[in-house]
């Protein structure tokens, strides 16, 4: 994935991403090709402060667990993402300019370990059922017996981590401003979300680089207006 150093998204809110992920577009490649398998998925942290794992479970009759893929296995999970009209964009009256798209992702890589004891299997369901309010107890003994037997697990232990926020950090703070005022205006849940993700990440951003610029240029005007010395 192409990131331009200003659209990096640092670990601690990417590490957000990953806790607070629903599902995840499993990548695998093969001599075949890529496949692509769309599973729920729920992350656990490394206690020694490494990169953590994915924790996943698919049918037993998918492939998925059965083949030796090549290389690294990529778990795309996606953030918030809206359509950025040109309207917002001061000065659009006088200057056009073209429509864009600012969303949050991160492509998680790793290596597929597969889990197949029941033990493991129900924490894994346990873990992701409870992400969304379920309680796996309320099902009888036998029926979730049953479900293990159908499914098998998936780890992906995370080697490396790449995230991007495409969230307009490269513009100015009215720009950003502008923007995060349409996107309130328009008012889905989806443009809220980047809302709030530009609110968070693009505005200290912008305003940090105008305080630094302003800086510079007040020390290069102080520097004009002090009278030369004369020998």
């Amino acid at each position: 994935m192409y990131v331009p150093k200003h659209f990096e998204l640092p670990e601690a809110r990417w590490r957000e991403l990953l806790e607070s992920a629903e599902v995840a577009e499993v990548v695998a490649g093969y001599p075949t090709g890529p496949e692509a398998t769309l599973l729920p998925v729920s992350y656990e942290r490394d206690a020694d402060g490494g990169l953590g794992s994915l924790v996943l479970h698919v049918t037993r009759t998918n492939d998925l667990w059965r083949r030796e893929p090549i290389g690294e296995v990529l778990a795309i999970l996606a953030g918030p993402d809206a359509y950025v009209r040109p309207e917002w964009f001061p000065g659009f009256d006088v200057d056009p300019t073209v429509p864009t798209w600012n969303y949050v992702t991160v492509h998680a890589y790793g290596d597929l370990v597969v889990h197949d004891d029941p033990h493991w299997k129900l924490e894994a369901v346990r873990k992701v059922s409870a992400d969304h309010g379920f309680d796996v107890d309320l099902v009888a003994d036998e029926n979730v017996a049953l479900m293990l037997r159908a499914i098998v697990g998936v780890e992906l232990r995370l080697t490396r981590v790449v995230a991007k926020a495409k969230l307009h950090q490269n513009k100015s703070s009215a720009t950003i401003e502008s923007v995060i005022a349409g996107l309130r205006q328009r008012g889905d849940a989806d443009d809220e979300d980047v809302a709030e993700a530009m609110t968070a990440i693009s505005l200290p951003h912008a305003r940090a680089r105008e305080e630094l610029v302003a800086g510079i240029r007040a020390e290069h005007q102080l520097g004009l207006a002090r009278p030369v010395p004369r020998d």
